[in-house]
């Protein structure tokens, strides 16, 4: 099961007390229902009650019903991808089935283990299907801007109000560029006299009946999901679109059902396939995802020395983990019980870093938002919209600096609070325009205690400008952990160095011979048993 997602900020929201027991008392009619007679609980015609469903005739529901949704979509173009599909209440599977025969890979997610169980046996013999119990407000393991297709159907009417909310605002956190979310939901009760009964009575009221009637000891409630709040959280996302509304009967009669479809105009990335992973880039961006696409392999000498010096199970640090380039190849090196800890300040990075990892299959990836640094905090930093990289507002280059650029307030975390319960850490790898002096100083006792290779990027002109410190103050700090210094040439030549002078002088070489004034920087391997 891929489990990578952005770590939450401590200001994000517990859910609320009322909806985590709503969720609950949810979760235990469907489990119930799922156990008495799942195929009908979905589709509850009278004459297939008590387990008359045909399985094949059941399935074949879903088919029809997706391939027509599909169909209607098509003249708009949308989803422009066909990777994953996500099926929010799905029940027994009908139409996660369905949607595998159309994307690579679908997901059906159900607050119910005993429907979720029903749906992997109804579905065994498809490969590209995953089904999983989800009793959370939040789809949880679902990585920001990833699916593709997200469909809920009569799903949402069964749920209370302010939890239906939610799910709808996580519809739009997990809609990829190019996506649609098609999703039913009953806006209210209609003017019909049966309409004004079901807006009078409460569900206290009328759940008695529908148990008589149904002749079951649980039954699903109908709950009203007010058009007007869908409109107040789509405002929230200036990217996605309502493309289409109408109306939908699936509720039955007495209610208002309508039908919505979504989709994200945000500009499309670009899927990289790797021998051992998936990568998804920008290709405006010109410092990573411009270059990869065009052949060009992101710092071969530092990949070289990942490849050679991780093994299975191992644990890595990436600290300015950008896009991924290092953090997904080191995840696959490092195996299922090995682990990686990509820290990465900028939120479009962590999106598609987060997508590529769940794209490929990485669940040992957990990534941290927010700049690395020697105490927690916020710091600013500068970016563009032409490349990945960021830098302090003293760091930045012309490129940052262009008035088409933008400050924004990231948040800091000096990271030996994120280490202190790991049992090894074997690498660490920064790369951070300059702020590796206060980075090294926020994990120095983690240093100590695990004695970890480490790889850093050594820039004194960024240094200087970033933290107001001395380059070679810099060399020396990591001079007390480590015998010497090793300089990664980009032709794969090194030069080991056991003083900080030596350092700097191979530096005021290169940028010699390069002719940058300073702007070179140099990447450094610290092995500590050497």
């Amino acid at each position: 099961m891929v489990s990578n997602s952005l770590k939450p900020d401590a200001s994000d929201p517990a859910p609320a007390p009322s909806n985590t027991t709503e969720l609950d008392r949810l979760r235990r009619v469907w489990e119930t229902l799922g156990r008495d007679d799942p195929l009908w609980a979905v589709l509850s015609r009278s004459d297939k009650r008590g387990g008359r469903w045909d399985p094949v005739e059941f399935l074949e529901t879903g088919r029809v019903e997706i391939e027509a949704q599909l169909a209607l979509l098509a003249p708009s173009g949308y989803p422009r991808g066909r990777g994953l599909a996500l099926d929010f209440g799905c029940g027994a599977g009908r139409l996660t089935r369905a949607l595998a025969a159309r994307f690579e890979r679908a997901i059906g997610i159900d607050v119910s283990t005993s429907m979720v169980a029903a749906a992997e046996r109804l579905n065994v013999d498809i490969g590209n299907i995953e089904f999983r119990a989800n009793a959370s407000p939040r789809l949880e393991h679902i990585a920001d801007a990833s699916v593709d297709f997200v469909f809920s159907h009569i799903t949402l009417q069964h749920i209370p109000g302010e939890l239906a909310a939610g799910y709808v605002g996580e519809f739009f956190r997990v809609l990829a560029p190019g996506g649609a979310a098609v999703f039913q939901f009953v806006d209210g009760s209609d003017d019909s006299l049966r309409g004004r009964l079901f807006g009078w009575a409460s569900n206290r009221w009328l759940n008695p009946l529908r148990k008589v009637r149904w002749r079951r000891r649980a039954v699903f409630e109908m709950h009203a999901l007010p058009e007007a709040r869908l409109r107040g959280l789509l405002d929230r996302h200036p990217s996605l679109r309502l493309l289409d509304e109408v109306d939908d009967g699936a509720a039955g009669a007495g209610w208002r059902g309508r039908r919505w479809t979504v989709v994200n105009d945000a500009p499309l990335p670009v899927r990289i396939e790797a021998s051992d992973h998936v990568l998804y880039v920008d290709p405006a961006d010109v410092h990573i995802g411009g270059p990869l696409l065009a052949g060009a392999p992101h710092d071969p000498h530092v990949a070289a020395v990942l490849r050679g010096r991780l093994r299975h199970g191992d644990v890595v640090l990436d600290i300015g983990a950008n896009i991924g380039s290092m953090a997904l190849p080191a995840a696959v090196l490092v195996g299922e019980r090995g682990h990686v800890i990509a820290v990465e300040p900028l939120a479009r990075n962590c999106v598609l870093l987060a997508r590529s990892a769940q794209a490929s299959g990485l669940s040992n990836i957990e990534i941290v938002a927010a700049a690395a640094s020697d105490r927690n905090g916020e710091i600013e930093l500068r970016t563009h919209p032409s490349t990945s990289n960021s830098a302090t507002p003293g760091a930045s280059g012309e490129r940052l600096r262009a008035t088409d650029g933008a400050t924004s307030r990231v948040r800091t975390v000096a990271l030996d609070a994120l280490l202190v319960e790991r049992a090894r850490l074997d690498l660490v790898k920064m790369d951070i325009e300059g702020m590796e002096p206060l980075a090294f100083a926020g994990i120095e006792r983690s240093i100590e205690r695990f004695r970890p290779f480490l790889l850093s990027e050594f820039h004194p002109w960024a240094i200087e400008r970033a933290t107001g410190s001395a380059p070679v103050d810099y060399l020396r700090r990591l001079l007390r952990h480590y015998a010497a210094i090793e300089v990664l040439h980009r032709d794969g030549a090194r030069a080991r160095c056991t003083t900080a002078e030596a350092v700097m002088d191979v530096w005021r070489r290169e940028n010699a011979t390069a002719g940058l004034d300073g702007r070179l920087h140099l990447d450094l391997l610290l092995d500590p048993d050497r």
